[in-house]
């Protein structure tokens, strides 16, 4: 009878094998060398060695759980524990490492660390992290000795361990981060939601008046950061009163993005219904071009509240001078509706952007389609949300003379069309812009599904679906490579890692300055790739100029 060790030893499986519970063996034998070293280390005397080892104890960790994910994902992929809690974390906490720095906090809580959280909060989640590196060692134990045995198959005991670490881990993910950071509730997820709706059919709008075109969103171009959230401003206070811009709601019912400006939303949507469809044409056309003159300089007009000079003040765009612009005339008998008096917009503005900064530091806290279609400036629009607010109409029209005086009482506060229109500019552009500073991580996530979900899809050619077509290379997990798979430097803060589109592997910029079109993996536009496949596996036809 051979001793255990013995056996352990012949039984140990090669670094070549391809299977996973292999590929753990050798990941967790890593981690409990680096363990090992830094246990024999004196930090005061050799710090140097200490950081070094802590870098590979980390790189380590990140791969023994990417090692551990697969696992899971062959072995329990329909018993994991729901991630859905993942859509009111920020977007800035989405990472690749998000789980090592998991198993990092567990310890320091376990060891009576708190980090950034305050002691109270860090007790109560100790039982958590102990209950989860318990859980860890055991699913290490399960998994070295089903490798040393019978690395094909995943018994119940395996399995079992495998579904009480994810949902432990899932359990202490969510509070950790809870405790944090201020995550999304289920109700300011859904008024998020509404917003990318309304963004989706304010693109939509603006492609068919002209606004925009195709090729600037599937290019993404820079501009529309900011013109698709103002276009937006206009299309839910205007066509879709009741969606999320609905002011018929309270500001605490409305999404915490919009609803530090509610005072100021509502001036600005009384102050549009004054407007004709032309000098709403051209506000949206002036709305969509880059801001050529400050309004806080001399030159622009006077800021809000203040006195209106005699002259017409400087316009902030071009576009009040086009030829076949007709001047609007001056009654309302074509005007978009009135509810109150436009006044004291400068006192609205600075109140709005106080309670953004706010919510956005510290605030911690989809409309179905009714196919509608509905005609604006001509043109027709068809709408999922609610049914639109036809441009000639309001709650303000009417055919008595208390609608139309009123009208005409505010455009009297103007000395010229041109003054009237500078200032919504300057309100609705200084809003949209406001929400870029102060709620910068939720825009960034309204406007990249926006963006998913208006681009254009790129329809397979008849090469493509083919025999010849191909599935996309698999990337490199960034937490398995530490160094540039050609020239070998480490990454460091300045050394980023770079993808390789055509072979997925991990480069420094160096080493993959070219881009190339794939079209034989649906890439039809240049993609970065790697000066190995630039000059050897790519034909002269496919590349591009070097990129910078």
């Amino acid at each position: 009878m051979l001793p255990a060790a013995l056996r352990r030893w012949l039984r140990r499986p090669k670094r070549s094998d391809p299977r996973l519970l292999s590929q753990f063996f050798f990941a967790d034998e890593r981690v409990t060398r680096v363990v090992a070293e830094i246990n024999g280390l004196d930090a005061e005397l050799d710090p140097q060695q200490y950081l070094v080892l802590l870098n590979q104890l980390h790189l380590s960790q990140a791969h023994l759980l990417a090692v551990l994910e697969r696992i899971m994902e062959e072995c329990i992929p329909t018993q994991r524990h729901s991630r859905d809690y993942l859509v009111k974390f920020p977007e800035e906490l989405l990472v690749d490492n998000l789980g090592n720095h998991m198993l990092f906090a567990a310890e320091c809580l376990l060891a009576g660390t708190f980090l950034e959280m305050e002691e109270s909060d860090g007790a109560q989640l100790r039982p958590q992290a102990r209950n989860l590196l318990c859980s860890l060692e055991l699913v290490r134990t399960v998994l070295r000795e089903q490798s040393l045995s019978q690395p094909n198959s995943y018994p119940e005991p395996v399995r079992a361990v495998l579904i009480q670490f994810d949902r432990l881990f899932a359990e202490f993910e969510l509070s950790y981060v809870s405790s944090l950071v201020a995550v999304k509730s289920p109700d300011e997820i859904y008024r998020q939601q509404e917003i990318i709706v309304l963004f989706c059919e304010t693109v939509e709008r603006a492609l068919h008046l002209g606004y925009l075109t195709q090729e600037m969103i599937d290019g993404y171009e820079p501009l529309l950061m900011f013109t698709i959230p103002r276009l937006a401003i206009i299309s839910g206070l205007l066509i879709y009163p009741e969606g999320p811009l609905s002011l018929e709601r309270r500001p605490e019912e409305m999404s915490r993005v919009f609803s530090p400006f509610y005072n100021l939303l509502k001036k600005i949507r009384d102050l549009l219904w004054v407007l004709s469809a032309e000098e709403l044409c051209l506000l949206e056309r002036s709305l969509c071009t880059a801001e050529q003159d400050d309004p806080c300089s001399p030159d622009a007009s006077p800021a809000w509240g203040a006195a209106v000079p005699s002259g017409d003040p400087p316009a902030p765009f071009s576009l009040l001078e086009v030829p076949n612009a007709t001047q609007p005339p001056s009654t309302c008998t074509t005007r978009l509706g009135l509810h109150g008096a436009v006044e004291d917009l400068g006192t609205d503005w600075q109140q709005g952007c106080a309670k953004g900064r706010e919510q956005g530091q510290d605030g911690k806290s989809l409309s179905t389609g009714t196919g509608i279609s509905h005609t604006i400036s001509g043109v027709m629009v068809t709408s999922p949300l609610h049914s639109p607010q036809p441009l000639g109409s309001g709650p303000g029209t009417g055919v008595d003379a208390t609608p139309s005086a009123r009208c005409s009482e505010l455009r009297s506060r103007y000395s010229s069309t041109k003054d009237m229109l500078h200032t919504l500019f300057v309100c609705i552009s200084g809003v949209a812009d406001q929400l870029q500073t102060n709620f910068a991580s939720d825009m960034r996530s309204i406007l990249k599904t926006v963006f998913k979900i208006v681009c254009s899809q790129a329809e397979p050619s008849e090469e493509q679906s083919g025999t010849s077509s191909r599935h996309l290379p698999e990337w490199v997990p960034d937490s398995t490579c530490s160094q540039c798979s050609a020239c070998r430097s480490p990454f460091t803060l300045l050394r980023r890692r770079h993808h390789c589109r055509s072979c997925g592997k991990i480069f420094c910029a160096r080493c993959s300055p070219n881009t190339a079109v794939l079209p034989h993996y649906g890439q039809t536009k240049p993609v970065r790739v790697c000066t190995h496949c630039y000059t050897t596996h790519l034909p002269p036809t496919s590349r591009c100029a070097r990129s910078q």
